[in-house]
C-alpha cells in the first residue's frame, strides 16, 4: 500500500490546497488512496465455493495492487469485471462495493464526472439496501468530489448528509467542511467545525487527531491575525506530537510557527528562521522533498522580508529545483497526487522571477517563466508528459554555489547530531542564523551583487533558445515573455542574435487588467466603432510592445512567438494597434505552450488532407458544472466545410448526425488537418468542464482528448469555439491547457477563437485561411493572410478577424 503524506495544513480528507497570504503551500494528505483501502479495508469475505465469488475477489484485489501502482485503465477493467461476476451472482453488496471502487480509480485520474457517475450509481443501490454504513461513506466521497469541483456549497450539503448518517470517522468529516471554509476564507464557519472536530478527537482520546485539529485551529488564527492564539495551539499541538514522536507532523507545526513569528512581529524575525530550519532539517532526514520545497520557498521570504534578496534567490531557485525533481517523477503517480502541491507553486516561480528581474537578471528570470508556464499547464490538465522537457534545473552562480554548500554542510551537522538534546539543537540553530549574517555571507553577497548581471550561465535555457532560433534560420523570429506583477510589467524579448533583452514597464496590475478587460469588451462587440477598439488597443500596445519596438525593427522581426501571462491570454496580441496598423499587419503571430517552446523547427511543406466535421441541424441545451449551454445548429458550418472541399477536393467530410466523437476519433490519425465547424468551449477551473460538441449532442472533453490520436495531424481547428469565463475570471490556463493537449496528443499545431465569433464571418475567415495554405505558406503566415483580407472586406471590425489564435508550431 502507498503512503500518503500529511500535507502542511492538516486536513486529513480534502482534497483542497488552503493558500494562506503568504508564499506558504498548505498540505494535506490524500483522500484517494485512503477512500480505497477504507473499502477494502471494511470489506468481509464470506469464504465461497462459488468460483465466481473466488474470482472477484481475486481481480478485485489484483485491481487495488494496479491502483497502487497507478495503473488506473487496468484497475478500472478489472473492477468492470467483477461487478459483472457481482450482477451475475446477485450480490448487491459486491455490487455496491464495487462501483464506489470504481468511483475511487476515477476520482484518483481527476476524471470527476466519471466518479461522480458511478458513486451516485453506489448511492443509489446502497440506499435501496437501506445500508448506512456505505450510505455514509459514499456521500463522503461524493462531498470530496464537489469540493474539488470547487462546488462547495454541494460538497458541504453531502457531508452534512454523511454526519446525518452517523459517519464513524465524524472527525474527520468535521476538518473536511472546516477545510472548505478555510477555503473560502470564512475563517469563523472554519473554526467552528475545527473546534467540534477537536470536541470529536478528544472524546475518541485520538491524539494524533486532536494535534492535526489544534494545528488547524492555529492555522486560522494566524489568518485572523491573531498571532497570540495562533502560537497557543500551534505549541499544544507541537508538544502533544513531541511525546507521540510523530515527526511529520512536528515539522509541519513548527513550519506554522515559524510562519506566525515571520507574520506577527518583525523583532521576532530570528524566531521564524529557527523554526523554519529546524523544520527544513527533520524535512530533510524524512526525505520529505516536497516538504522540503515549501520550507526552502518560506525561507526565501523570510529573506525578502529582510532585504536580503540575493540570498532569498538562492533559497528560491533550490526551491524550484526540488519541484522540477518532483516533476520528473510525477507522471509514475495517481494524478491526485501530483494535484497535491501544484496551486500555489506558481507563486513560487512568480517571486522567483520577480526578484531576478528587479535585480536585472533577465536571462535567469526568462527560464522561470518558462517553467512557469509549464507548471500552470500542469496544474490545469493534472499532468505532462515530461520526458520532452531536456531542461529542469535552474542553475545556481558560481557564488550562490558557494553559500549553499557551506549553507548545507551546516544543516547537515545538525541532522547528524542528537536532535533529543535541546540545548545543543538550540545553539546549532543559533549557528546557522550567525552565519547568514556574517561577514563571509557579505562578501558572497557582494560578489553577487557585482557578477550576477553577467549572466554567464552556459545551461541556461535562454541561449539554448537563441542557437535553436540560429540553427533553424529564424533570424526574423522573437519570443516575446511579459510578466505581470503587482506594481509592473516586465517584458523579455528572445532574439536569434543578442542576450535577452529586458524593459520594465510602470503599471500596476489592478489597471493593466481592467484594461485587458476594456478591449476584450469592446473586441467582443461588433456594434462598437473601430476607433473605440483602436484606443483600447493603443492602450495595451503602449505598454506590451512600444518598449521593445527598438529592438524588434533591429532585429527586422517578422514573427512573434507570443508567451502571454496570466489574463493577457484572454486577448489576442494581433488586435493591439499601434496607432497606424493593427499588429496583424505587421507580424505574424504564434501562442507558444510548453511543447511548443521546445519545438522551434519549422514544420515541412504538407498537402492538407483535411478530416471536416459540421454541426448542421438540432439545438442544445445542458449544464456542465455550473454554468449552462445552450447551442444552435450553425448555419454556415455546412457551407464552411463546402467551401474547404472545393478548395482540397480529397476533404473527408461529415456533416450533421454523421459528425460523431466515434467517427472523428477512427479516421482522425489518417488526415494531417482536423476541422470542426461546431461550438466548443474553455472553460476556467477544470479541462473535463471544457469541450467539443459533436452533431449527435455528444461531447469531447480535454480529458477525452488525451486518448486522441493526432500524431500524423499538423493542425487541429477549433472554428466556432470560446472562452467561457464564467462568474470567475481564471488566469487564461484554459487557454494554454487546450493548446497544450491537442499538441500532447501529437498535433503539431491548433486554430481556437478567443469568444463566439459570427458563423457568416468564421466561414470567410476560414476561406481566406485555407486558400492561403493551399499557396504553400506556413501556418502563421496563412492565419495572418486571412486575418488581413479580412480588414479589407466587409467584416473589417476586429471582432471578426481578431478572435482567431494559432497556438504550437505554426513555423
Amino acid at each position: 500500500m502507498m503512503i500518503w503524506k500529511n500535507l502542511r495544513l492538516i486536513i486529513p480528507t480534502i482534497c483542497l490546497l488552503m493558500i494562506p497570504p503568504s508564499i506558504v503551500v498548505e498540505k494535506k494528505e490524500n483522500i484517494n488512496l485512503q477512500a480505497l483501502a477504507q473499502v477494502t479495508k471494511n470489506e468481509t469475505y464470506l469464504t465461497s465455493q462459488n468460483n465466481l465469488k473466488t474470482e472477484a475477489q481475486k481481480l478485485e484485489q489484483q485491481a487495488t495492487e494496479e491502483f497502487n501502482n497507478s495503473q488506473f485503465e487496468v484497475a478500472i477493467e478489472k473492477l468492470k469485471q467483477v461487478l459483472e461476476i457481482y450482477t451475475q451472482e446477485s450480490d448487491r453488496s459486491g455490487f455496491i462495493r464495487t462501483l464506489n471502487k470504481i468511483a475511487v480509480v476515477y476520482d484518483a485520474q481527476s476524471k470527476y464526472l466519471k466518479a461522480l457517475e458511478f458513486y451516485q450509481e453506489a448511492l443509489k443501490n446502497a440506499q435501496q439496501e437501506k445500508d448506512n454504513e456505505n450510505i455514509s461513506a459514499i456521500l463522503s466521497n461524493i462531498g470530496l468530489v464537489y469540493s474539488q469541483l470547487g462546488q462547495y456549497e454541494q460538497a458541504i450539503n453531502f457531508y452534512q448528509q454523511a454526519l446525518n448518517k452517523n459517519y464513524p470517522e465524524k472527525a474527520k468529516l468535521l476538518n473536511n467542511i472546516g477545510a472548505i471554509y478555510y477555503h473560502l476564507k470564512e475563517f469563523p464557519q472554519a473554526l467552528k467545525y475545527y473546534q467540534q472536530a477537536l470536541e470529536v478527537n478528544r472524546k475518541n482520546k485520538d491524539n494524533i487527531g486532536i494535534a492535526k485539529t489544534l494545528d488547524n485551529i492555529g492555522v486560522i488564527y494566524r489568518e485572523q491575525g491573531k498571532y497570540s492564539e495562533a502560537l497557543k495551539y500551534h505549541q499544544q499541538a507541537l508538544a502533544i506530537q513531541e511525546e507521540i514522536g510523530d515527526r511529520q507532523d512536528r515539522a509541519s507545526t513548527l513550519h506554522h510557527i515559524g510562519i506566525v513569528h515571520r507574520e506577527s512581529n518583525q523583532h521576532k524575525h530570528s524566531e521564524s528562521l529557527k523554526f523554519l530550519t529546524n523544520t527544513l532539517i527533520i524535512e530533510r532526514q524524512l526525505g520529505d522533498q516536497d516538504g522540503e520545497r515549501i520550507t526552502l520557498a518560506d525561507i526565501g521570504k523570510f529573506l525578502e522580508r529582510k532585504n536580503q534578496d540575493e540570498l532569498a534567490i538562492i533559497f528560491y531557485k533550490q526551491s524550484v529545483n526540488i519541484t522540477e525533481n518532483i516533476r520528473k517523477d510525477l507522471k509514475k503517480l495517481p494524478v491526485e497526487q501530483q494535484n497535491l502541491y501544484i496551486e500555489s507553486i506558481a507563486e513560487i516561480y512568480r517571486t522567483l522571477a520577480d526578484l531576478l528581474l528587479q535585480q536585472k537578471r533577465a536571462l535567469e528570470a526568462h527560464q522561470i517563466l518558462d517553467l512557469l508556464h509549464i507548471q500552470e499547464t500542469f496544474e490545469y490538465i493534472g499532468s505532462l508528459q515530461t520526458d520532452e522537457y531536456e531542461y529542469s534545473e535552474v542553475p545556481l552562480l558560481e557564488s550562490e554555489q558557494v553559500f549553499w554548500e557551506k549553507y548545507t554542510q551546516l544543516i547537515d551537522e545538525v541532522a547528524q547530531s542528537n536532535g533529543n538534546n535541546q540545548n545543543n539543537l538550540q545553539e546549532k540553530l543559533k549557528k546557522i542564523e550567525e552565519f547568514i549574517d556574517s561577514e563571509e555571507v557579505k562578501s558572497i553577497v557582494s560578489e553577487l551583487e557585482k557578477n550576477a548581471r553577467s549572466q554567464k550561465l552556459s545551461s541556461d535555457i535562454a541561449l539554448w533558445l537563441q542557437s535553436e532560433l540560429q540553427e533553424h534560420n529564424q533570424q526574423n523570429t522573437v519570443v516575446l515573455y511579459p510578466l505581470l506583477l503587482e506594481d509592473r510589467l516586465e517584458l523579455i524579448l528572445v532574439t536569434a542574435n543578442s542576450p535577452p533583452f529586458h524593459r520594465t514597464v510602470l503599471v500596476n496590475r489592478k489597471e493593466f487588467n481592467q484594461s485587458i478587460f476594456r478591449l476584450r469588451a469592446q473586441l467582443t462587440n461588433r456594434n462598437k466603432s473601430d476607433q473605440r477598439v483602436i484606443q483600447a488597443g493603443l492602450k495595451l500596445y503602449n505598454w506590451l510592445i512600444k518598449p521593445i519596438e527598438t529592438h524588434l525593427k533591429l532585429t527586422q522581426a517578422k514573427n512573434i512567438l507570443y508567451a502571454p501571462d496570466s489574463q493577457l491570454r484572454y486577448i489576442p496580441l494581433a488586435a493591439l494597434h499601434d496607432g497606424k496598423k493593427w499588429l496583424a499587419e505587421r507580424f505574424q503571430i504564434n501562442n507558444i505552450t510548453a511543447s511548443s517552446l521546445m519545438d522551434l523547427e519549422p514544420r515541412e511543406k504538407f498537402k492538407p488532407l483535411i478530416l471536416a466535421g459540421a454541426l448542421t441541424e438540432g439545438s442544445y441545451n445542458f449544464q456542465v458544472g455550473q454554468r449552462k449551454f445552450e447551442f444552435e445548429s450553425l448555419p454556415f458550418a455546412g457551407v464552411e466545410v463546402g467551401e474547404i472541399e472545393k478548395t482540397f477536393t480529397e476533404t473527408n467530410k461529415l456533416l450533421g448526425n454523421a459528425f460523431t466523437k466515434e467517427a472523428i476519433e477512427a479516421k482522425m490519425d489518417s488526415y494531417n488537418i482536423v476541422h470542426f465547424a461546431t461550438h466548443s468551449a474553455f472553460v476556467s477551473g477544470h479541462p473535463e468542464e471544457s469541450f467539443i460538441l459533436f452533431g449527435d449532442g455528444n461531447r469531447a472533453t480535454l480529458r477525452d482528448v488525451e486518448d486522441w490520436n493526432l500524431k500524423n495531424v499538423e493542425l487541429v481547428v477549433l472554428s466556432a469555439c470560446q472562452t467561457a469565463l464564467g462568474k470567475q475570471v481564471g488566469n487564461g490556463e484554459e487557454i494554454l491547457g487546450f493548446g497544450y493537449k491537442i499538441q500532447e496528443a501529437g498535433a503539431a499545431a491548433s486554430i481556437a477563437t478567443l469568444w463566439r465569433v459570427d458563423d457568416q464571418g468564421t466561414q470567410e475567415f476560414m476561406n481566406d485561411f485555407y486558400a492561403a495554405l493551399k499557396n504553400g505558406v506556413s501556418k502563421a503566415a496563412a492565419v495572418q493572410k486571412a486575418q488581413i483580407s479580412m480588414m479589407n472586406s466587409e467584416y473589417s471590425h476586429p471582432y471578426y478577424w481578431a478572435p482567431f489564435l494559432l497556438i504550437g508550431n505554426g513555423l
